[in-house]
């Protein structure tokens, strides 16, 4: 394995490092916009409770992969940077805007709460930044990246449907995490049976569009099937069976062992990709080696990542134990 595929299944972890954290959290967002009846309110303030004011935190996880990109593979990030503007400003400006007006609901809104228009700018912009997310992963297996052309990743079916699927997944992932956090309080657990459904609901529209998605594959990106029937079938039954087990875990209300199973699923589907795209970064266009930066620089990266995770990890750890349980704190 050379510095250049080491950094490449760094960037791997990272992914999914963000898939599971920062994922469930446009999830949840998801969740807060689809909140309907008379438990809405409750589910709401039980979402906004969950993401707490450690949830931007998360988001180091995609700047982590970009910083690595960036400067372990400038080729490759050149080509993506200008060719999927679109999706990549959309991803972005749901980032912001969610940011944005998460705090403004939170402390400027008054009486108005969830209610604000500000929770539905938080909402529907936690739905906007995985679509489009998916979309870039979408055009980096079919090599849909071409300059001057900039509007093909976000119609064609394969990123259409890709982006809809990563809405899923996310929306799946945070009800599993949110049936949790309903049960662990007295003062939520009315909520567990929501949430449980929702959770449910999620798995089989993420099977149902993971299943649409195989015949895209084979269509669209060819390269890529072919090694995804070579390489990702592990990865597969990882998936599968992680979404069963959560099924069953939530069925027998054991949301702990859910959450585990969830994200064996999701990171899953994630390893499987990123096993049919080696060794393309974006397909036809950029390989790991190509667009690799001098041996010398990437290694210098993975040990600046090495060091960054040794201060980073710890401090994650003890953040989310902080806000996770209160009386830590005292």
């Amino acid at each position: 394995m050379t510095a250049a595929d080491l950094l490449a299944v760094v960037m791997v972890i990272g992914l999914t490092a963000y898939a599971l954290t920062g994922g469930a959290d446009f999830g949840g967002g998801v969740w807060d916009l689809l909140a309907r009846g008379r438990d809405a309110a409750d589910q709401r303030r039980l979402v906004s409770a969950a993401l707490g004011p450690v949830w931007e935190a998360n988001h180091v996880w995609l700047i982590f992969v970009i910083v690595m990109m960036f400067s372990g593979f400038p080729a490759a990030f050149g080509i993506v940077g200008s060719t999927l503007e679109i999706p990549l400003i959309c991803a972005l400006a749901g980032i912001v805007l969610r940011g944005a007006a998460y705090v403004y609901r939170a402390y400027g809104a008054g009486a108005a709460g969830p209610d604000h228009w500000w929770g539905h700018v938080f909402a529907i912009s936690s739905a906007i930044t995985p679509v489009a997310l998916g979309v870039c992963g979408a055009a980096l297996a079919t090599g849909d990246v071409t300059e001057g052309d900039a509007l093909a990743p976000v119609t064609s079916a394969f990123g259409i449907v890709c982006g809809v699927f990563t809405l899923a997944v996310t929306a799946f992932l945070a009800a599993v995490y949110l049936c949790r956090d309903a049960a662990s309080s007295p003062e939520t657990e009315h909520l567990v049976p929501g949430f449980r459904r929702r959770a449910l609901g999620g798995a089989v529209v993420s099977g149902l569009l993971a299943a649409a998605l195989l015949p895209l594959l084979w269509s669209e990106a060819p390269v890529v099937a072919e090694r995804f029937a070579e390489r990702s079938v592990p990865f597969v039954v990882i998936s599968a069976l992680g979404g069963i087990a959560s099924l069953v875990a939530l069925w027998q209300h054991r949301f702990t062992a859910a959450r585990i199973t969830a994200g064996a699923a999701v990171a899953g589907v994630l390893w499987g990709w990123a096993a049919a795209q080696y060794p393309d970064l974006v397909v036809g266009r950029a390989t790991v080696d190509s667009a690799a930066a001098p041996e010398a620089n990437i290694v210098a990266m993975l040990i600046a990542v090495a060091c960054g995770l040794v201060v980073l990890i710890p401090s994650l750890w003890m953040l989310f134990r902080l806000f996770a349980n209160p009386e830590v704190k005292s």
